[in-house]
């Protein structure tokens, strides 16, 4: 048993000064503010928030998830760790399908074997989309869907797909809406064409997440709300964010939390391999991408292609532009995923009974220690 003595510690309930996190066999027993007798790791200069999840992340440092490679998850897990991220999903995008389905069988093969950030599962981002919104996805790689092909890659996964991707306009759509909900898999709504109506009924249908709100999909007008004004205005669907402040403007982000509230929004990062690389020319799936101050596009069109942010510069940013306490802020990174994956009783904020996964930062939003499962995973050596 040891505790982490904090000099603020979020809670869902509270943000309270000097505390302690006690932790036992991995878990947080007990949070209090009174001193317990155990081991006592100092950190009183800092302050413990929940542990974040990068809900839709495609690689990190070099790696992508599409390398299809254990290597490249390990370096990924790692170096999410040192951003504050102890839960991913890592996300394939449209490609050939052999190889969308070996990228599958990779996550589920390295899932309760990384030594950074845990693998929750996987994201499966195309190739059931269309071509008007398609951003950094091929049109020669996108399908139509299948019953079977989806039975398929189920089956291959393991039950470990979290998230599949699809374009409700196609033909079936909202037959497999239903099917992938029915199999506990979520379905997100991107790089879409839809319109209002047809928006709705796939979130009636089960839909329940909006792909990085705002990109890839129908925009709104008076006339014709589209897909954009659809997923803002009903009340069942969580909408992801880059708010990397390229993919979306400050005002849309204001507009994003007014309507849809602190509970409804999951903040994501969508980043790619270049993320924490300089500028220059990388590769995302099958496409040619030039990365120039920090902005990330395809060659072929110029289309944004995925980010190079992460989650803690995507916290600090949001916290700028709405002007809230960070307590009010830190669902969109931890709780909001949890409860959205249903592992809301495991993971996505510091309470006892939950996995000690935490977080040390200052105030300048800097992470100190990254903690997993009870064992730093990540401490920055140039902390004072």
């Amino acid at each position: 048993m040891k505790a982490i003595k904090a000099g603020k510690i979020y809670t869902p309930e509270k943000a309270f000064d000097n505390g302690y996190i006690v932790i036992e066999n991995g878990k947080i027993s007990k949070v209090t503010q009174n001193r317990p007798s155990c081991e006592i790791l100092d950190f009183s200069s800092f302050e413990a928030i929940p542990g974040m999840i990068d809900l839709h992340i495609h690689g990190l440092s070099g790696n992508d998830t599409m390398d299809c490679s254990v290597h490249a998850l390990q370096e990924i897990s790692l170096s999410l760790a040192r951003h504050g991220v102890t839960g991913f999903l890592p996300t394939t995008l449209t490609d050939d399908f052999e190889k969308i389905k070996k990228a599958i069988v990779n996550v589920s093969e390295v899932i309760g074997h990384t030594g950074g950030a845990e693998i929750i599962g996987s994201y499966v981002e195309g190739p059931y989309i269309t071509s008007e919104h398609r951003g950094a996805h091929p049109v020669k790689y996108m399908r139509e869907l299948n019953m079977d092909e989806l039975t398929e890659l189920i089956k291959i996964s393991k039950r470990t797909i979290k998230v599949i991707t699809i374009a409700p306009e196609k033909e079936h759509a909202q037959e497999a809406v239903k099917y992938l909900t029915e199999n506990d898999i979520h379905v997100s709504m991107g790089h879409t064409n839809a319109d209002y109506d047809t928006t709705n009924n796939a979130i009636e249908n089960g839909a329940m997440i909006s792909v990085h709100t705002f990109n890839g999909m129908r925009g709104f007008n008076h006339r014709d709300p589209g897909c954009l004004g659809a997923v803002l205005t009903n009340d069942h669907c969580y909408c992801e964010c880059i708010a990397d402040l390229q993919h979306v403007h400050p005002g849309a982000i204001k507009l994003l939390y007014k309507t849809k509230g602190k509970d409804r929004i999951i903040l994501i990062s969508d980043s790619m391999a270049a993320a924490d690389l300089p500028d220059g020319d990388y590769t995302l799936g099958s496409l040619e991408v030039i990365v120039e101050n920090k902005i990330a596009r395809t060659v072929e069109t110029g289309s944004l292609a995925g980010s190079t942010t992460n989650l803690m510069e995507c916290l600090r940013n949001i916290k700028k532009v709405l002007e809230l306490p960070l307590e009010d802020l830190l669902p969109m990174v931890s709780l909001n995923q949890a409860k959205l994956l249903k592992i809301d009783t495991e993971v996505g904020s510091i309470e006892p009974g939950k996995k000690a996964n935490i977080v040390l930062i200052d105030r300048k939003f800097n992470v100190i220690a990254t903690i997993v499962n009870g064992n730093f995973v990540y401490e920055n050596d140039e902390q004072e």
